[in-house]
């Protein structure tokens, strides 16, 4: 008899086997089984630390003005390789205050005497430099920046046209903004002496018109594309003491200068993520303002941090993105009499005031900046 031959289920069955012992020895290797069933045993038998006891946050202040320390807020020390430091010295509007921004901060600005001024929920809101509450009212619809003029009245550009208030809140005037057909977006306002400046987004350029509404000049226009590059459609400018023009071309990563008849002086600013002076993102710097002195401050978005810069464009300070929301699309800015930068975090709304520390760079190195600020436009 020859030798037994194996059926055909005999043969699938072993077949199986053979299959499953490979892909046993291939995904659950004898090394993995006794590491993972070791990992849960440690797990099982680990003892779990205790949780930590967390200090309950300090009491809410009776109204003014927060410390960084009652707030919690990061308080690092400024790079010692700029000219400048500044430190942060108090905290307005956030949830320790008793008259918190609930839904928006929209713009701010200070008068000739210190005192600050808030757009936000719906409202103007005043507060002396202390941080004491003054007085509020209704903003009139629309509404999305301000400033306040020597006379102490208070203007507000609301899309296409400019409304003004007394300091007690009553309507003091107003008027229209732009062309027939062409509807105007403000989104920055300025006076300068008896004159009123708006920042036209969508025109892309600075209107100038005096008192009684009448338009005088625009300014930003003389250049290769008549207008500012807006990749964020919003324009923001300040003025200096001399009545100079700073204004932010933020397509092309730029600080503008110019006379108040539109003759361009000059600008600083590039591209770049590298060197701290440079301008990152699609479109920076967002806002600006200027110092007693005349430096030039600058926020950015994205990478929210706000920078000093001379006239000609050396770098003096950095406030770095660590006291600001990084999704900010703007930093509203505002400077006191005194050199105070306050600073309006529209996701956080609040209003942050940092001080100058140490101060060597400014006006004594101004010289060898103004060469720059001559470059053409």
């Amino acid at each position: 008899m020859g030798p037994l031959q194996d059926s055909d289920s005999d043969r699938k069955e072993t077949t199986q086997i053979g299959l499953l012992d490979r892909f046993r020895k291939s995904w659950f290797p004898p090394s993995a089984v006794v590491g993972a069933f070791a990992a849960f045993i440690a797990a099982a038998l680990r003892v779990r630390p205790v949780p930590k006891v967390v200090s309950p946050p300090p009491p809410k202040p009776a109204d003014g003005l927060v410390s960084p320390a009652a707030q919690n807020v990061p308080v690092t020390t400024p790079a010692r390789n700029f000219d400048r430091q500044y430190s942060q010295s108090y905290l307005l509007g956030g949830s320790a205050s008793v008259h918190p921004f609930r839904n928006s901060l929209l713009g701010i600005a200070v008068d000739a005497e210190d005192r600050i001024y808030a757009l936000g929920d719906g409202e103007v809101r005043i507060f002396y430099s202390q941080g004491d509450f003054i007085r509020g009212w209704r903003a009139p619809e629309d509404a999305g920046c301000l400033t306040v003029g020597p006379d102490g009245r208070i203007y507000l550009g609301a899309r296409d046209r400019v409304e003004v208030y007394d300091a007690s809140g009553n309507r003091a005037g107003g008027f229209p903004v732009g062309e027939a057909g062409k509807p105007a977006d403000v989104t920055s306002i300025k006076v300068f002496q008896k004159e009123v400046l708006l920042a036209d987004a969508a025109a892309r350029f600075i209107r100038r018109y005096d008192s009684n509404g009448k338009q005088l000049a625009t300014i930003g226009t003389q250049n290769k594309t008549h207008g500012f590059i807006l990749p964020n459609r919003s324009l923001d400018f300040a003025v200096d003491a001399q009545g100079i023009v700073r204004a932010g071309d933020t397509g092309r990563h730029r600080v503008t200068s110019w006379k108040l008849d539109g003759e361009p002086l000059g600008y600083f600013g590039k591209f770049g993520q590298k060197n701290p002076e440079d301008f990152t993102g699609c479109c920076n710097p967002v806002n600006l303002a200027v110092t007693p002195d005349g430096m030039v401050v600058t926020a950015e978005k994205a990478n929210a941090r706000v920078k000093v810069y001379e006239p000609g464009g050396k770098l003096l300070a950095v406030i770095g993105s660590e006291y600001f929301d990084n999704s900010c699309s703007n930093v509203h800015l505002a400077v006191d009499s005194k050199g105070h930068i306050l600073t309006g975090d529209p996701v956080r709304r609040e209003i942050k005031i940092f001080s100058l520390v140490t101060k060597v760079g400014g006006l004594g190195s101004q010289s060898d900046g103004r060469q720059a600020e001559l470059a053409s436009v």
